[in-house]
């Protein structure tokens, strides 16, 4: 693995609508790899040598889950919405970069001391309604001459790091591993293949911005490549999410509990003869809650075959996922073999 290049997509900027500095990466790399580029209407990132009618789509989403400022009060604390799925109890207390017109500006999210709090405070849960931002700033005059305003976005400043010898861990590894290994396909990408690093995909139970670039496209095939949910660790049990680190990447099925995409059974024939011929590990999953691009696609004009590649990773939509570089690498290598089949 290239552990620089995933730190940096995984240190990237680029909370659901803001996803500039992600996207910056994606296009300098897929360049770098000799591929043509071009930037939709709506931010998503295509990367093709060549391409006819009804291409493969591979897509990867770029946005991360975030924060976003609401209000900015006389003292100039910040009240915020979330963007995308976060669980409040992991905002507590937590370092931000909050993205201004002026450059990240660094903060912190406050709340009330447990000191003066009342016994059955203590007991309750910390909703984000509770908690604020506080970027340092004396009054909301001083904020504003730092670049804070409502509609800034919030992320966070976690740095990546390894996890022994086989695991990473990091923000927004929901889905900077899909674009660590699009960049992966990118080295040797067939014709009429293309490559799409899509936008907008957390705010929406069907992702924004694979819909609009598919329609444009019009896929002979789609595949989305994400993470799902690791079961392996306390806490969780396997009959909730069957899916374990260094066990491969998880064939989806179902996302959504059948409410967004039913994986085409032809792909998923293909990609599981595919990985046993070539001898890769491969787990097969079931989602009962989430989708990823594919639940966007698959019913696009007159229908897409569409299907979900994703690496188990622990601990998402937080800001410390775990993930395991043989899942990442083995997922690259199932990708390569499967796309001269399709």
């Amino acid at each position: 693995m290239d552990f620089e290049l995933m730190g940096r997509l995984s240190e990237a900027d680029g909370v659901s609508s803001q996803e500039e500095g992600i996207a910056e990466i994606m296009k300098d790399e897929f360049r770098k790899r000799g591929l043509k580029v071009e930037v939709d209407n709506f931010g998503n990132v295509l990367a093709y040598k060549s391409i006819s009618k009804n291409p493969l789509v591979i897509a990867a989403h770029m946005d991360e889950i975030g924060l976003m400022a609401k209000h900015i009060d006389k003292k100039g604390f910040i009240r915020f919405i979330k963007i995308g799925g976060i669980d409040d109890r992991s905002l507590v207390n937590q370092q931000v970069l909050v993205k201004t017109r002026k450059g990240l500006v660094p903060g912190v999210i406050g709340s009330k001391a447990p000191h003066v709090m009342k016994p059955d405070e203590r007991k309750g849960l910390l909703e984000y309604g509770n908690l604020f931002i506080d970027v340092g700033a004396a009054d909301k005059k001083e904020a504003a001459a730092l670049g804070i305003e409502i509609g800034n976005t919030v992320t966070f400043p976690t740095k990546f790091m390894r996890l022994g010898k086989k695991m990473i861990s990091g923000k927004a590894l929901d889905d900077r591993i899909g674009c660590y290994v699009l960049l992966e396909l990118a080295r040797q990408l067939p014709k009429n293949t293309i490559l799409v690093g899509t936008t907008q995909e957390e705010v929406s139970t069907f992702g924004k911005g694979a819909k609009i670039a598919s329609y444009r496209l019009d896929p002979g095939a789609f595949i989305a490549v994400d993470v799902t949910i690791a079961g392996d660790h306390p806490e969780m049990k396997l009959e909730d999410a069957p899916n374990e680190l260094s066990k491969g990447p998880s064939i989806v099925l179902t996302e959504w509990a059948g409410r967004g995409n039913i994986a085409d059974a032809r792909l998923v024939q293909k990609t599981m003869e595919c990985a046993r011929k070539n001898r890769i590990k491969f787990q097969v999953d079931v989602f009962e809650g989430g989708a990823t691009d594919a639940a966007s696609v698959h019913n696009m004009k007159g229908g897409v075959p569409s299907i979900a590649l994703c690496v188990p990773t622990r601990y998402i939509h937080s800001t410390v996922g775990v993930a395991h570089i043989d899942d990442i690498e083995n997922c690259s290598k199932l990708l390569k073999k499967l796309i001269g089949t399709i």
